[in-house]
């Protein structure tokens, strides 16, 4: 029976594995307890204490070792500790590297005198952390069937806003606890998450995987480069990137230029993070089941316009509504934008290569983390310029770019993507043998 790409069968949903998704659902979430918290506390502790809009480029750097996640993977895919594991040879180590590298930054208060120490902190973490990334999401590529991708990936953003829960939230407790024994806390939490995955057994290589290594064969960058089905994915995870940051890098700034607190911040955010997050975690899978992952995507796309005209309201309002008011429709414009990024982060977990699946994934994540870079370093040049009445339709248009792309480019990807699959297996194109991703 053929599995239609995106959608699900009754028969489907048994194979589900649903203690390994929960399990690579809480190794993704490890990743973001104290990635968030720096991430959301940061810009607007730096605002408040006087960083010109201008400067926010500085703490987009952290994000720019990243982009080099492609170079890092073609080590992290060939050299692991066979006792240890493939993918957790490089989780355990990379885990304890970051959560030292938190900890020390726990006795650095931000401010503008340390500021330039506070970055360079981050961006050795981002390189350690880029290694364990590599690992983390080859070893969900490569565990997720085509049947359990919409659910897990669904889980994997679910738990992740979770994490900023945690990490968002704690930014409400700075001004009671202090800066120290929250990071720190924060950095305890991002070993404690990973404990699940490093405890449980490692699921053998895809059979794709199995039969390049015994072919001789190591994983091959311009090999990913050059396929086909890379010449649409590549431009379209950059503007993914781009198009998904260049608003959410402003979200604190805004609100704090609007008047909020540190401690409103610290609430607004989470909630409405987890809110939107967990009606788009239920949501997708079963939108996508019934009309398919582009489908789900355009209702997304078209609730841009929407989000921005809220925004921009806000913008124009001398005084902001009540915090449950703020708190309910910033979770509802969440929701309904998080059902193009779902969908869109389901097919980068379906179009990575199951015989290189760290290297084609970190490749893809690599133009994806450069489109982040870029719109971290512009985004803040772009609402100093122009306001923030008129920041907020520029970020929509941008974002729905990569929305319109994504959706006139998926049927022609599905098809290139299945094809190559069956050439890493050795299936022969005319062999009517049908394969699911």
């Amino acid at each position: 029976m053929e599995i239609v790409p995106g959608q699900e069968t009754s028969d489907a949903v048994e194979q589900k594995d649903y203690p390994k998704l929960v399990t690579l659902a809480v190794l993704h979430m490890a990743q973001y307890f104290p990635a968030i918290f720096t991430r959301v506390a940061l810009p607007f502790i730096f605002r408040k204490e006087g960083l010109p809009l201008e400067m926010f480029w500085l703490l987009a750097l952290p994000d720019l070792p990243r982009w080099l996640k492609w170079a890092m993977a073609l080590v992290v895919d060939n050299y692991h500790i066979k006792k240890i594991g493939r993918r957790k040879t490089w989780i355990i180590p990379c885990t304890l590297v970051g959560a030292l590298a938190y900890a020390i930054l726990a006795f650095i208060p931000p401010s503008l005198v340390v500021v330039h120490v506070i970055v360079g902190i981050l961006v050795f973490k981002s390189f350690v952390m880029a290694a364990q990334d590599i690992a983390v999401d080859a070893y969900a590529a490569e565990s997720m069937s085509d049947a359990e991708r919409p659910v897990g990936t669904s889980l994997i953003n679910f738990l992740g806003a979770v994490a900023a829960v945690f990490g968002s939230g704690a930014v409400a407790v700075i001004e009671k606890f202090g800066w120290t024994p929250t990071l720190l806390a924060a950095s305890a939490l991002l070993i404690f998450a990973a404990l699940p995955a490093i405890i449980r057994r490692e699921p053998l290589p895809p059979e794709a995987s199995r039969q390049r290594e015994a072919r001789g064969e190591k994983p091959d960058l311009l090999k990913a480069l050059k396929r086909r089905d890379s010449y649409y994915i590549m431009p379209f995870l950059f503007l993914f990137g781009f198009g998904g940051t260049f608003f959410l890098t402003m979200f604190g700034p805004f609100w704090a230029d609007k008047g909020l607190t540190l401690t409103e911040y610290g609430i607004l955010a989470p909630i409405a993070g987890i809110a939107g997050g967990a009606l788009a975690a239920v949501s997708t899978p079963w939108l996508i089941g019934r009309f398919g992952l582009r489908t789900t995507a355009i209702i997304g796309v078209a609730a841009l316009p929407v989000e921005a005209t809220i925004y921009c309201i806000y913008a124009a309002m001398p005084e902001l509504p009540a915090l449950p008011i703020l708190i309910l429709s910033v979770s509802l414009l969440a929701f309904a934008t998080n059902l193009y990024s779902y969908a869109a982060s389901i097919s980068r977990f379906r179009w990575a290569s199951k015989a290189q699946a760290g290297t084609d994934y970190a490749l893809q994540s690599s133009v994806w983390n450069l489109g982040v870079w870029a719109a971290g370093s512009t985004s803040g040049l772009v609402a100093a310029f122009f306001g923030w009445l008129y920041f907020f339709p520029i970020a929509a248009v941008v974002a729905a770019i990569g929305g319109i792309v994504y959706v006139l480019m998926f049927d022609r990807v599905e098809r290139l993507v299945v094809e190559r699959e069956q050439q890493e297996l050795g299936i022969p194109p005319d062999s009517g043998k049908e394969i699911t991703l």
